[in-house]
């Protein structure tokens, strides 16, 4: 019996042992797993620190850039809201007429029948010439276009509607598949007397220069009188569409050339004219 107790410890030591030496391990595993833990943590921290302290300079930074954006877009609305070409009128102009040369960019309009000359550009060669005219005579001109771009039938109504004119004229040369010539006015066709008025103060003024032939002040739209030309039925103000000799005619395309500037004059005086005469306003010299 004592030797078999003396034995069997013996036979437990080893057992003891390797119970110790496998709790020895399981406390390494679990100071690994806490410093892997710890060093997450510490990383987690400094990220966080460093994402709070962007954020803060990101605001800090956007409350300066925010100025400065809505300093930009209120540049920008203004440009929409008034045109480049708008000229808003000084202290000395005596009223505000808005002169609208048709087409423009991809759309050339009618041209001859080489197809060389563009009615675009012809538009805009005797719009900016009348501008000078009106000009010289103390007018604000806004033009809807001082340049080849396209600009759409809406835009150039709002550009008029939110100028405060008293008159629009929309400036064009007439296209005709067959033989045609001659200047013609177009009017709403409600025939509103000052907008008639200016219509044929414009045509007698092209007259007196010289053209080949009088078409007449016309009500509508070419080929049907119960609509309207959309410069015509969407401004608020009098207005007036004015083709200015046929582009397949070689003689009106002579006489534009030969006449633009007095053209030009001529259709700046009959504005003039018809906002004295209508009184569109007040104590004109």
């Amino acid at each position: 019996m004592d030797e078999e107790r003396n034995f069997q410890p013996q036979r437990e030591q080893p057992a003891h042992n390797t119970h110790r030496k496998k709790k020895y391990k399981i406390l390494w595993d679990r100071v690994i797993i806490a410093l892997v833990a710890l060093i997450a943590l510490i990383v987690g921290i400094v990220m966080l620190i460093s994402a709070l302290v962007g954020a803060i300079k990101g605001a800090l930074s956007k409350d300066d850039s925010s100025s400065a954006v809505k300093a930009n877009a209120s540049a920008i609305s203004s440009q929409q809201d008034t045109p480049e070409s708008v000229q808003q009128p000084t202290d000395n102009t005596l009223f505000t007429v808005v002169i609208d040369a048709g087409h423009g960019g991809e759309d050339v309009g009618s041209t001859d029948f080489s197809g060389a000359r563009y009615e675009k550009e012809d538009c805009l060669r005797i719009a900016k010439l009348v501008e000078k005219h009106l000009k010289d005579m103390n007018v604000n001109v806004i033009m809807t276009r001082t340049e080849d771009v396209y600009v759409t039938l809406d835009d150039r109504c709002k550009i008029a509607n939110d100028s405060k004119a008293v008159i629009f004229v929309s400036l064009h040369r007439n296209y005709f598949d067959g033989e045609a010539q001659g200047v013609e006015v177009w009017v709403h066709n409600e025939k509103p007397e000052t907008d008639t008025a200016l219509a044929q103060n414009i045509l007698d003024g092209l007259k007196g220069v010289g053209i080949s032939a009088d078409r007449g002040v016309n009500f509508g739209y070419r080929g049907n009188e119960y609509v309207n030309y959309q410069v015509n039925r969407e401004t608020n103000m009098p207005s007036c569409l004015v083709e200015l000799g046929f582009m397949q005619d070689e003689q009106d395309n002579k006489l534009f050339d030969d006449n633009c500037d007095a053209y030009a004059k001529a259709i700046a005086e009959a504005i003039y004219k018809t906002a004295k005469d209508r009184e569109l306003v007040k104590n004109l010299p």
